[in-house]
């Protein structure tokens, strides 16, 4: 028999620490909530949920990323996975990046049924100007009770950004041997197939006002070969930012079967809190870290300011300064490979600027004097010849 239930619960958490780009800063986050989880031909359970990630910088603006997860069920069913991962740029300044991954986890640590699961994936991307493209694979084996299965995938998707709002399509072929956990899933086996051939296609809404965001995402799987049921997914998840170490999260709705990390189909239904620890965590970036400005002179005088802020592409960068016709009026910044960018031509003279992230604090550019801005915050001082 299948601990189905135990399954589900154990990955809750397993995309968190991957989903995110390259990030200039450190930063360890702490959840801690609670899921109601209902399965096919299962009652409702309640369980309680603990996740770590953990952000890392490396050298070339390579960076590690890494996760916990604990789930402890009113049934005293528990399990826990591990994740970590590379997002490597292929240069410092290019839209390509690559990602690169393992993930392992154990199913019901407390009781019978026991076995685990463990997976490889990789990612490229490609970025520019607030858009992107990736392509994507996989390859997990997973062992319950004695019997082993192997599963594999293939997908691919592109992205948009538009103002505040974020867009995203994906298709992903599947292929997987492990017909217990689909069978219990509903997906019913053809007799004379040893495998399952499924299509997932994925859109993806979200909304984004500063730190805080709503996210509605809907799926839908076909069988290939191996079965031709047709499943449907509808979730909805948010973040409600309180303060810069704190935030609170919620999410509902169906999670079709994952072959690759090993859960079935389930009703989901979460509540947790977020604690942040580092220098400075999201949404207000460090100073120091985040952004540079360089002018670029004529000879007859005056120049281009150039400002380059190496951020997530998930983010809303922003600059201001007494140059613009409304002084100190907000200027949007454009996505150009792994930088946001702004030009800003300039005669001869003195000038301040600020650059801030997703509507945090303003902050100087790291390679300038700091001075004050009209509003008691911080400024970056440009002098033009």
């Amino acid at each position: 028999m299948i601990p189905r239930r135990l399954v589900a619960l154990g990955f809750l958490f397993a995309a968190a620490p991957c989903s995110g780009g390259a990030q200039a800063v450190p930063e360890v986050r702490v959840e801690l909530g609670r899921a109601q989880v209902r399965q096919r031909g299962y009652e409702l359970a309640n369980a309680a949920l603990l996740a770590v990630a953990w952000r890392q910088p490396l050298v070339n603006s390579w960076t590690f990323l890494s996760g916990a997860n604990l789930t402890y069920a009113q049934d005293s069913l528990a399990a826990a996975q591990l994740v970590a991962a590379l997002a490597i740029p292929w240069r410092a300044n290019d839209a390509f990046r690559t990602e690169v991954g393992t993930a392992a986890a154990s199913f019901s640590l407390r009781s019978v049924g026991r076995g685990g699961s463990a997976m490889l994936f990789g990612r490229q991307h490609y970025v520019s100007d607030g858009r992107g493209v990736w392509l994507g694979s996989g390859y997990g084996r997973t062992n319950r009770d004695g019997v082993s299965s192997w599963s594999g995938a293939v997908d691919a998707g592109a992205w948009t950004t538009t103002g505040p709002f974020y867009f995203s399509a994906a298709l992903a072929r599947q292929n997987s041997s492990d017909w217990p956990l689909l069978l219990a899933s509903g997906v019913f086996r053809n007799p004379n197939d040893d495998r399952y051939d499924l299509l997932d296609a994925q859109v993806v809404a979200q909304a984004r006002n500063g730190p805080h965001d709503f996210t509605v995402s809907y799926g839908e799987r076909r069988g290939i070969s191996g079965t031709d049921a047709i499943f449907r997914a509808l979730g909805v998840s948010g973040t409600l930012q309180l303060t810069e170490r704190f935030a609170l999260l919620g999410s509902g709705g169906k999670q079709l079967a994952d072959p690759l990390r090993g859960l079935p189909q389930a009703d989901l239904f979460t509540v947790s809190a977020r604690v942040s620890f580092g220098p400075k965590p999201l949404p207000v970036m460090q100073r120091s870290m985040i952004a540079t400005a360089e002018v670029l002179t004529f000879q007859e005088g005056g120049g281009v300011l150039m400002v380059r802020v190496f951020a997530s592409d998930t983010m809303l960068v922003e600059i201001a300064g007494d140059f613009t016709p409304i002084p100190w009026e907000p200027i949007k910044l454009q996505r150009e490979g792994a930088f946001f960018v702004a030009r800003v031509r300039l005669r001869s003279g003195k000038y301040r600027i600020s650059v801030r992230v997703n509507q945090g604090d303003w902050r100087a550019p790291r390679n300038l004097a700091r001075v004050r801005d009209d509003y008691g915050g911080e400024a970056g001082l440009v002098v033009i010849p």
